[in-house]
């Protein structure tokens, strides 16, 4: 007869093996052959007692790797102890997790599932992006998946986070599971991040960049939280704007705290926005096909804006995303120049060049 117990806890080998019917000088003869064990997860316990024909009793524990596919079969019969390693093949499947985030999203992720480890990646992915919630009006959101590992339909460990998004507002943060060649290692990073040819070129011929997308960031004016969902260029006032692609013009509208913006549809999929122009050419109307030649507008400070500025957003199945990953290191005139992004971030020019967040889930 056998009974299986299994134990989904972090529970060290030496722990488990004296709880079943190991003793000191098992442990001691085992531990010198296979040290490694002790770094291992217990998963289940398989205790096979004696029969009719038999006064022994049979005890098999096997012992997971939580870092590696490695595995080991601990048998006990009688005075006699076996150890096998073998390489487990599981059965993955994947599990959705979401949830809202209170405080931090460390914190919200061990609400949801209670795995430090994978709490931490997320935590540290992000980090660029998001600290916490701290004076958000309005709840962030996250989501993830990541994989389970099955053994004969028995839970054994959580794998790899696949992907990952966190939502404030109208913007997004995504990331994927990709291989990093400037590290050489494979990790969270994000969704455009590993893309050879940047599809948008930059919308004004300035390769300076005063603030970057944010998604919970203390306004240096307003002194309140909010996210910022775009890049904003520094462009003398007057400057040429252009599309960031050939498209489709689906908006001209002027509001509070966009001032006077364009917004374009492009055949991949992406619209991109570009706002508090001083002025939009006459002959661009809504339904107009524009090419990356053709002069949008003029770098203006409308709206809610202390300083001249261009705001430049993308969106993508209605959410905000992250321009930089997205962006060629120059616009489509500079095309044939050496020519790159230099962000140079500081209070003073954050407090020049944001919008007010008032009217903000309107506009962002």
């Amino acid at each position: 007869m056998t009974f299986v117990s299994s134990i989904h806890a972090s529970v060290s080998a030496t722990s488990a093996l004296s709880s079943n019917g190991f003793n000191e000088e098992d442990l001691v003869s085992i531990s010198q052959k296979y040290p490694e064990l002790n770094r291992l997860l217990l998963a289940t316990v398989k205790i096979n007692l004696a029969n009719n024909k038999s006064d022994s009793s049979q005890i098999e524990l096997k012992l997971y790797s939580e870092k590696n596919n490695d595995a080991y079969v601990v048998t006990k019969s009688g005075k006699n102890i076996e150890v096998e390693k073998i390489e487990m093949k599981y059965d993955v499947l994947v599990k959705s997790v979401e949830g809202v985030i209170r405080h931090t999203l460390y914190e919200s992720v061990i609400r949801e599932l209670n795995l430090p480890d994978i709490a931490e990646k997320l935590s540290e992915s992000f980090q660029d992006e998001f600290t916490s919630t701290k004076g958000l009006k309005k709840a962030a959101q996250f989501q993830f998946d990541i994989e389970q590992y099955f053994d004969h339909g028995t839970f054994i460990k959580y794998g790899q986070i696949i992907n990952a998004s966190l939502f404030v507002r109208k913007a997004i943060s995504k990331k994927s599971y990709q291989f990093n060649p400037d590290k050489m290692v494979w990790e969270l990073l994000p969704e455009n991040a590993t893309l050879v040819e940047k599809p948008f070129y930059l919308p004004v011929n300035s390769s300076s960049i005063s603030s970057l997308f944010q998604l919970n960031r203390r306004h240096p004016v307003t002194k309140k939280h909010q996210p910022h969902n775009g890049i904003d260029f520094r462009a003398k006032n007057g400057s040429p704007v252009f599309p960031a692609l050939d498209g489709e013009v689906t908006t001209i509208a002027r509001s509070r705290s966009k001032g006077k913006y364009i917004t374009i549809l492009h055949d991949n999929g992406y619209q991109t926005t570009y706002m508090h122009l001083k002025k939009i050419e006459k002959n661009i109307k809504v339904g107009t096909m524009v090419e990356l030649s053709d002069q949008i507008g003029e770098v203006g400070r409308t709206g809610f804006a202390t300083g001249t500025h261009l705001h430049f957003g993308i969106i993508k199945d209605g959410f905000f995303v992250n321009p930089i990953f997205l962006l060629k290191r120059y616009s489509f005139a500079q095309k044939d120049q050496n020519v790159e992004i230099e962000p140079e971030i500081n209070e003073k020019n954050q407090m020049n060049m944001e919008i007010s967040d008032e009217d903000i889930e309107e506009d962002k």
